[in-house]
């Protein structure tokens, strides 16, 4: 049940050239900032938005060709959808809800409950058939979601940030929770998301979009290790910086030289975490050969930290300690030196 989707849409402001391959069982999280395109990728691929050129085939079939004449319309795709609000019927119950693409597909209302029940026993939602949506949690009425989507048996799973409603105490167990389903499903996942770590949860990879084009793709590990563009650097927490590198040196836009602890060649991307920046109101005397004049633009805080953002030739990010900002003295405008050892920096082919 393998996705293979070449999608061309324009609308508005919005130029969308997507290219997708998902295998069997695999779960691909789309990750991007708002405006990027990936809701609108996921109703293409549902048939609810038409293709303005490319394809799409689903198992071997096409759903779509424009130039053939093909589109499929939505209810005939087998495509199961999840949207953040989960969209279930308020007038009816749980299980009627459940039940709903069935009996909407003729199956007889005692086989189509039968079933929805049994698929409540699956969410751990025993005992839920009379309820109605308004009496249920956040992460239970996505569990009903998921369950009304999976009955029908899609072969492409579409879940459109799944847990955008839950508040922050409830996300970490139903994301678990989500995960642990979407393992036992056998056809197509994307999920679309802007939270990083949701994407690396539940993705087994991750297609980054930004502007309507892939930017980057990859294991989790990979696309969190080795971001491509400023927009994936600052959701994993890295600075990342572009140059040209030769041997243990690499030469920014700006003009700046980065000092590398290992030799490279070309075009290359430099990562490197705020916590490896120090601070210091004069030019360091210490072993870091990265050293450069800054003026603070921002403070922020960051958990138990404060994030400074820091401009000039090399700009860059550092998380310091609320103490290391009253002792330095640090204010926006001020001026300030960052420096960074060599051997924390990572460097990659751009």
């Amino acid at each position: 049940m393998s996705l293979s989707a070449d999608l061309a849409f324009r609308r508005g402001d919005l130029d969308l050239r997507v290219a997708l391959d998902v295998a069997p069982g695999a779960v691909v999280a789309l990750l991007g900032p708002n405006g990027a395109g990936k809701s609108t990728t996921l109703e293409l691929l549902a048939g609810i938005l038409p293709l303005d050129d490319g394809r799409v085939e689903l198992d071997g079939v096409t759903l779509d060709d424009p130039a053939g004449g093909v589109h499929v319309r939505p209810r005939d795709r087998r495509v199961g959808m999840v949207v953040q609000d989960y969209l279930l019927f308020p007038k009816m119950s749980v299980l009627e809800n459940v039940a709903f693409g069935l009996r909407s597909r003729g199956l007889p209302r005692d086989r189509a409950r039968a079933e929805a029940r049994e698929w409540l026993g699956r969410m751990g939602l025993d005992g839920y058939e009379r309820r109605r949506p308004g009496e249920l949690s956040g992460g239970q009425a996505q569990r009903v979601a998921l369950a009304r989507a999976l009955i029908v048996e899609p072969r492409l799973l579409l879940l459109d940030e799944p847990l955008a409603a839950l508040d922050a105490g409830t996300r970490p167990a139903v994301r678990a929770e989500l995960r642990r389903h979407l393992a036992g499903y056998a056809g197509c996942t994307l999920v679309v998301t802007h939270d990083p770590l949701e994407a690396m949860v539940l993705g087994d990879r991750v297609v980054v979009l930004e502007g309507g084009r892939v930017v980057q793709q990859g294991a989790p590990a990979e696309v969190a290790r080795r971001p491509r563009t400023d927009y994936v650097a600052r959701l994993v927490g890295l600075n990342l910086l572009t140059g040209t590198a030769s041997g243990r040196t690499a030469e920014l836009p700006s003009g700046a030289v980065v000092a590398l602890a290992h030799e490279a060649r070309g075009p290359v991307h430099i990562a490197f975490p705020p916590v490896a920046v120090t601070l210091s109101p004069r030019r360091p005397e210490g072993s870091a050969r990265n050293a450069w004049p800054l003026v603070i633009a921002d403070l922020e805080a960051h958990g138990d930290l404060v994030r400074v953002t820091a401009d000039g030739a090399v700009p860059v990010l550092a998380d310091v300690t609320p103490l290391a900002v009253a002792d330095l003295g640090l204010e926006p405008g001020g001026q300030v030196w960052a420096s960074v050892k060599a051997t924390e920096i990572s460097v990659y082919p751009a």
